[in-house]
C-alpha cells in the first residue's frame, strides 16, 4: 500500500492517547478498564505500522523510548504481565531506555567480556566486547523488526540482550559487592527472562 494512499490509517503516537482517554473515566479506572486501555494503546503502534509503507512511522514507533514516549503509557503497559502483548511491548523497550547515553547512569553494564551463552550471542550479534553504540543500534533494529517482521524473534532478540547487560552488571557487583549494584544485575535478569518468555507466547500465538 502506498504511503500517499489517503485511505490508508495513520499512526498516532499511543503517548497521546492515554490523557484523553483518562481523563474521562471518573475518579481511578478499574482494573479490567486498564488493562482494556493497555491493550487499545498497545496494539495502536503495531497496527499503525502494520497498515503503512511510510519510514516515518516506523522512526517514531522506534523513537518512543528516547523521546520520552513511554512516559504516560507506563502507567498501562508496565503493570500488564509479560504474557500479555502490552506487557511484551513494556519489556521490549525497556531495554532501550538502558542504553540512551543520557540514562546510563545507574542502569545495568554492558559487560566487558560476553559471557558463554551461544544461544544470546548469536541473537544479539555483539562483537567482543559490545560497545554502546552497538548495543543501541541493535535494539533500534530489534524494535523495528519487533513492529514490521517477526514479533516473538523480536521479544527473544531483546531477552538476550538483557540477559547480556545482566552479566555485565553481574561481573561488576562480585568486583564491588554492593545492594545497589546486586538490584542492577537483578533487573535486567529478570527482564530477560520475562521476554524470552513472550517470544514463546507471541510464537505459538499466546501472546494475549
Amino acid at each position: 500500500m502506498s504511503s500517499h494512499d489517503s485511505s490508508a490509517p495513520r499512526f498516532r503516537r499511543p503517548a497521546a492517547m492515554y490523557p484523553s482517554v483518562a481523563a474521562s473515566i471518573p475518579g481511578e479506572p478499574d482494573p479490567a478498564t486498564s488493562m482494556d486501555l493497555a491493550h487499545d494503546s498497545a496494539r495502536a503502534p503495531l497496527d499503525g505500522v502494520f497498515h503503512s509503507s511510510d519510514p516515518e512511522v516506523v522512526r517514531r514507533v522506534v523513537a518512543l523510548a528516547a523521546d520520552d514516549g513511554l512516559t504516560e503509557l507506563a502507567a498501562l503497559w508496565s503493570a500488564a504481565p509479560a504474557s500479555t502483548l502490552p506487557g511484551a511491548l513494556w519489556r521490549l523497550y525497556v531495554p532501550h531506555t538502558w542504553v540512551r547515553p543520557r540514562r546510563r547512569r545507574g542502569r545495568p553494564t554492558l559487560p566487558g567480556r560476553l559471557p558463554h551463552r551461544p544461544r544470546a550471542r548469536y541473537l544479539t550479534g555483539f562483537a567482543e566486547p559490545p560497545e554502546v553504540a552497538q548495543v543501541q543500534e541493535t535494539m533500534d533494529d530489534i524494535l523495528r523488526g519487533a513492529f514490521t517482521g517477526d514479533l516473538g524473534l523480536a521479544l527473544r532478540r531483546a531477552g538476550a540482550v538483557a540477559t547480556l547487560l545482566a552479566h555485565g552488571t553481574a561481573h561488576l557487583a562480585d568486583e564491588d559487592p554492593g545492594e545497589e549494584r546486586t538490584r542492577q544485575a537483578e533487573r535486567p535478569l529478570r527482564t530477560g527472562e520475562e521476554l524470552t518468555e513472550a517470544g514463546r507466547h507471541a510464537e505459538e500465538g499466546r501472546l494475549d
